[in-house]
């Protein structure tokens, strides 16, 4: 996420009337009791744009200190937001200061809160709030930090409780519920930790997961090529992923998906694999391994699928502790048999007698992380929507305990991240525009195109960095949804059933009927009744951008891209008015895709290969998997990965002696 928040080295810059003194003392609120009066006596209210809504502070204020204050987070997650206001809250009269410490997992709330106190002690020291608004920080490169630390010390006298099971799994996310089912399932005991509370219940699961050999493939006649699949997962991974996981995933992602879809069934939810038209021939290869839940049984609410898996694991006999947090891993002897973890009780420790298992996700909310493995991925997002709580929190863990991280990254990041028709560069905030990823006409802000718009999600965002500003703008006309059914894309891109009726991710009654008349309506997608017209509200050149136009048209009559070898079928004529456009820069941002090295039987490795017993990982916090690009064209590729593995993980622990 980008920071709005003005820093103490820019506030006031430029304002004559105020000296840098007198700027620096404006906005802190010293600790040592003052007698000199700073405020002026009463109530106080500022507001933030949070996650999900407007953040509201109020203080109460006497000459010298905040009385009270209150947050109100009404639009933020439920369990995160909520339990963040209080916190920060409690905060803002022990610190007495708009200098809060973020609440792990709610990094927009605690923005939001953080903006809104600033603006309620600029109004009670009498400073003008406008001119809070107007300083913003210069643009400076991020100062390298030291994003892995000290491992915490923590005094067994400091440990309020403790809890003894078999199979402890840390994080209740899409490996970490299919780790817990498993272990249960094996008969061991096990417990369940969240660090949210049970109103949000952890980040549920993805929805779409991709498998090799499930019911469906093998009686369909479809079952992808296991050879095929894993040889595109390694050329994807320019070789740095460890075949031995690929196997591995494709040897169990059919028993997994299979298991999944019983569960479901049980609850009279479907589980569909989504099979493709594979008639024509496409530029890059795509194979069949995704399987969704669909979205007409759940009508698109959270948590539906994570709620009946929860069921059942209570049924097994599974115990969940929420709001608890992994603190660190307890290693004795060379051996990781528990962990401490941080509740509102206090300090609690956990006594694993068969295995840790490490789901806690990856670390795209930590910025000190992103900013220091991932410059270039900080420089693509536009919106993050990554699961509250990917703070790299048991990457860290591990690491303490000796294990190794992959010395190469890789992110999950969608072309659509859509700016206003006059930007340049991805916004502080945001626009999700899923249409992103459909190959439509691109070009450049010269009104030049610039690179095959038919390939994978993050490709076209590394090729922006060839352009000024990272932004490009994509166009269609009156005929667009025809042509998107034409272009017949692949995994969640795709807003029309697949050939076998599974259900698309997105669909289009949903993309036209809720997000299309807001993306008009806010100016972000612009209409022309001509390509002149249409290049001018883009902020494009016209006469180069009509040249484009008229050169496009003339490729798709010829039904051959002779300019950047796009499939035919995916070309589509600019004729029919009205025209549309949008501006994008920046990507969609999901999660990170690199961690912790494991082996084939989840256990998490040390540099020299060398299994640490009783640490095992799953899920986005591990890693031997991805580098620098996520292959969308395999449908669900990390979520299958989780799910496998997890189960792989609960089974492996659950029957260790």
């Amino acid at each position: 996420m980008k920071e709005n928040m003005i820093s103490r080295r820019s506030f006031l810059k430029g304002a004559a009337a105020v000296s840098a003194a007198a700027a620096g003392a404006a906005l802190g609120v010293e600790k040592a009791a003052a007698e000199a009066a700073i405020y002026t006596p009463g109530t106080y209210t500022g507001v933030a744009a949070g996650f999900g809504g407007e953040v509201k502070v109020t203080i109460t204020v006497d000459e010298t200190k905040i009385l009270s204050a209150s947050v109100e987070a009404a639009g933020e997650t439920a369990g995160i937001g909520s339990v963040a206001a209080e916190t920060l809250a409690q905060q803002l009269l022990e610190k007495q200061s708009h200098e809060l410490d973020a609440v792990s997992g709610a990094t927009r709330t605690s923005d939001a809160v953080r903006a809104a106190c600033e603006d309620c002690i600029a109004q009670a020291k009498g400073i003008d709030v406008s001119l809070l608004r107007a300083a913003k920080p210069e643009q400076e490169a991020p100062a390298a930090k030291d994003w892995l630390g000290q491992e915490p010390e923590v005094a067994e006298a400091d440990v309020v409780a403790v809890h003894d099971t078999e199979v402890l799994v840390i994080g209740a996310g899409t490996a970490g519920w299919f780790a817990a089912c498993s272990a249960v399932e094996e008969g061991a005991k096990t417990i369940l930790i969240e660090k949210f509370d049970e109103a949000y219940g952890g980040s549920g699961i993805r929805d779409t997961l991709a498998a090799i050999g499930s019911r469906e493939q093998i009686a369909s006649g479809k079952n992808p090529d296991k050879w095929g699949v894993i040889t595109e997962m390694y050329r994807q991974s320019n070789g740095y992923g460890d075949q031995r996981l690929y196997k591995l995933w494709a040897d169990h992602s059919g028993e997994a998906i299979d298991w999944y879809t019983d569960r479901m069934a049980e609850a009279g939810l479907r589980i569909r694999f989504e099979e493709d038209d594979h008639s024509r021939e496409v530029r890059y290869p795509i194979y069949d391994v995704g399987h969704s839940l669909q979205m007409s049984d759940t009508q698109g609410a959270p948590g539906v699928a994570s709620g009946v898996l929860k069921a059942y694991a209570l049924g097994k006999g599974l115990t969940i502790h929420y709001q608890t947090s992994l603190v660190k891993l307890i290693k004795e002897e060379g051996k990781v048999t528990g962990i401490y973890a941080s509740t509102p009780a206090g300090m609690v420790r956990y006594n694993a007698s068969k295995g840790v298992i490490v789901c806690t996700g990856g670390y795209s909310l930590n910025m000190d992380m992103m900013n220091a493995l991932q410059p270039e991925t900080v420089k693509m997002i536009n919106i993050n929507y990554s699961y509250p709580g990917s703070m790299g929190d048991g990457i860290k863990a591990c690491l303490w305990a000796g294990a190794a991280m992959d010395e190469t990254h890789a992110g999950m990041l969608f072309d659509r991240g859509a700016v206003m028709p006059d930007q340049v560069g991805p916004a502080p905030t945001g626009v999700l525009f899923w249409m992103g990823s459909q190959p439509f006409l691109k070009v450049d802000l010269d009104g030049n195109r610039f690179t095959n718009e038919s390939g994978c999600y993050d490709h076209i965002l590394h090729d922006a960095f060839n352009l000024p500003g990272m932004t490009y703008a994509m166009v269609w006309d009156a005929n667009y949804i025809a042509d998107m059914q034409r272009f017949d894309t692949h995994g969640c891109s795709r807003m029309f059933p697949h050939v076998n009726g599974a259900e698309s991710v997105w669909p289009i009654d949903f993309n036209e009927g809720v997000f299309m008349p807001q993306y008009r309506a806010q100016g972000i997608v612009v209409k022309a009744d001509t390509i002149e017209e249409l290049a001018q509200k883009l902020g494009l050149p016209v006469e180069n951008f009509v040249k484009t136009v008229e050169r496009y048209n003339e490729l798709y009559d010829k039904q051959e891209d002779e300019d950047f070898g796009k499939e035919a079928f995916r070309l589509s004529a600019l004729r029919t008015a009205p025209y549309e456009g949008v501006r994008l820069s920046g990507g969609y941002f999901i999660c990170t895709l690199d961690g912790i090295r494991i082996d084939t039987n989840m256990n998490a490795v040390d540099a020299e290969g060398r299994a640490i017993e009783g640490l095992y990982v799953a899920g986005d916090c591990s890693g031997g998997y991805f580098d620098t690009s996520y292959p969308n064209l395999l449908a669900g590729c990390a979520a299958g990965r989780s799910i496998t593995f997890g189960r792989l993980a609960g089974r492996i622990a659950a029957k260790k002696a």
